[in-house]
């Protein structure tokens, strides 16, 4: 066959062209080094045609190359008896060549939405003052507090994996080959489990477990948690301490689901870091003493002037707010 009049196109039409390209072997590899060495103002168009075949996103699979061509050969056929004579010959080359390349752009689509799901790099994440539900690409739930994030990382084909950042509930789905179910808190702290209904605060290092069973890694400190357990992490000391069935810690860790905060004889710390973890609020506390105040009480969180109000009279204390910022200084009749 002679290619001298063949155009980038024609070449990339060719079956012998193609076979050399996607699938080389040592007659085609001998044939084309030959053919161009003797017709170097070819090289060129071989070279954009080559160009062409590997942009089309074909591999070296021959079951699948062969499944292009017949698609590719079936469109040439539709494509002639469809056009004029006088201009088949043109137009079918570059119409079967359009063909080629629409074909492996769908494949290589379907291919990126199955890779996609299988490496998932999705992100969620709530504003200040905001709780909200998503569902993970594994079907699990997660319930994720105010100002937190959550990242799917690693290989899902192999493992699933979530980074936390701020606090959240899992809902975690089953799978039929038990994969793990892996939350990363911080550098230190990760939670591992198969399915089950747990908590995770990334910012104060605590993993509350409302059922099933987690094994819970920090630093050199390791734990399996049982429902009902809460566990906190000493990152200094790098030591988990667990507390088993302790009363009311269900409502008091699991009460952000619900949008209040519970407090059971909580100092006025602990609230001012709410504060600012859920609603971006600076702190100011005028006088040390007044850290020492402590709260037991059950309060609404939609609305942090409310939450402000009712601080300020079962605390009795002065809070002013000033846009983002709140001063909490003694009442008068202190």
């Amino acid at each position: 066959m002679s290619y001298t009049n063949y155009s980038a196109a024609d070449f990339a039409l060719d079956n012998n062209f193609q076979k050399w390209v996607l699938s080389p072997d040592e007659q085609t590899v001998q044939f084309w080094n030959d053919w161009l060495s003797k017709n170097p103002q070819k090289q060129k168009d071989v070279d954009e045609a080559r160009e062409l075949l590997r942009l089309a996103g074909l591999t070296i699979d021959a079951e699948a190359n062969a499944a292009f061509l017949e698609t590719w050969e079936r469109v040439k056929a539709n494509a002639s008896r469809e056009l004029d004579r006088q201009y088949r010959s043109s137009y079918r080359k570059y119409v079967a060549l359009a063909a080629v390349l629409a074909a492996a752009l769908v494949v290589a689509v379907v291919y990126l939405v199955i890779l996609s799901a299988e490496l998932p790099s999705a992100r969620y994440s709530t504003a200040y003052g905001e709780v909200k539900d998503f569902v993970l690409p594994d079907g699990s739930t997660v319930t994720l507090n105010a100002n937190s994030t959550l990242v799917c990382t690693g290989d899902w084909k192999k493992q699933r994996e979530v980074a936390l950042t701020g606090e959240a509930f899992f809902e975690v789905k089953k799978t039929h080959d038990h994969k793990s179910f892996i939350v990363k808190a911080n550098e230190d702290l990760a939670v591992q489990v198969l399915g089950t209904e747990f908590n995770v605060n990334a910012r104060r290092s605590t993993v509350y477990l409302q059922s099933g069973k987690v094994a819970l890694t920090a630093a050199s400190a390791s734990s399996i948690l049982e429902p009902g357990d809460l566990a906190e992490v000493d990152n200094t000391q790098h030591q988990i301490h667990v507390t088993h069935e302790a009363t009311g810690t269900a409502i008091r860790e699991l009460a952000w689901r619900n949008n209040f905060f519970q407090y059971d004889d909580t100092p006025l710390a602990s609230i001012a870091v709410d504060l600012r973890e859920n609603f971006g609020m600076e702190v100011i506390i005028k006088d040390p003493s007044l850290n020492r105040k402590r709260l037991t009480a059950k309060i609404p969180r939609k609305d942090v002037k409310v939450m402000l109000e009712i601080l300020a009279q079962s605390l009795e204390v002065n809070i002013t707010q000033n846009n983002n910022q709140v001063v909490i200084s003694p009442s008068g009749n202190d």
